[in-house]
């Protein structure tokens, strides 16, 4: 098998986020960038709680399956896009979580100066339009945002989040989506009070 080690470690991230309530059955899909001109990919349609190391697919970055017993994932333009703009990312997490994708729903941004880890931890965030699951329109969507984030909410669908490693992709996710969830359950209690920009400023 391919990459053997490589599609161990990304099944350990799958059933982590699963484990996490970060993804649900088999929604989102997550990446990682093994060559120049390589990348794996979660199969289509696999509880990421369940899925195996034979079932990821090896995919070239002009669009051949290499290895994989599982369905090519219809989000791979949405992962090659990032991956030809950004040399820096190795890892690519899209899921659904409940409360970052709330925010998305409602077509809101994360604030970032409610809590120090939006800043430290995740840097800017953005919200992209909304666009079909698996189109180029979704591709064209995400495009004016890959520079300059790493963690992105797509409106009506979820979040993406853009790692240097696995690991990192996922910190990313389970951060983006404690932070959702803190700032929507703050705002049951109350309004919620921001951090001054002077203090903010210290936070790089």
């Amino acid at each position: 098998m391919m990459y053997e080690k490589e599609k161990q470690e990304l099944v350990t991230i799958c059933h982590l986020l699963y484990e996490r309530n970060l993804v649900a059955a088999s929604d989102g899909n997550v990446s990682l960038r093994v060559s120049d001109t390589q990348i794996l990919l979660t199969p289509s349609g696999r509880n990421k709680g369940l899925v195996q190391a034979d079932e990821i697919v090896v995919i070239g970055l002009e669009g051949s399956v290499v290895d994989g017993a599982g369905k090519v994932s219809k989000e791979y333009p949405m992962h090659r896009e990032i991956y030809r703009r950004r040399a820096d990312i190795r890892a690519v997490v899209h899921t659904h979580p409940v409360y970052a994708t709330a925010f998305a729903i409602a077509g809101k941004n994360l604030p970032e100066n409610y809590l120090i880890e939006s800043r430290m931890m995740l840097g800017r965030t953005a919200l992209a339009d909304y666009a079909a699951p698996g189109s180029l329109e979704l591709v064209d969507a995400i495009s004016p945002h890959i520079q300059a984030c790493s963690a992105i909410l797509l409106k009506n669908h979820g979040a993406l989040t853009l790692g240097k490693n696995l690991e990192d992709a996922f910190n990313k996710m389970e951060v983006l989506e404690s932070i959702a969830k803190t700032i929507i359950v703050s705002r049951i209690i109350g309004e919620p009070v921001v951090i001054p920009e002077n203090e903010m400023a210290k936070m790089k």
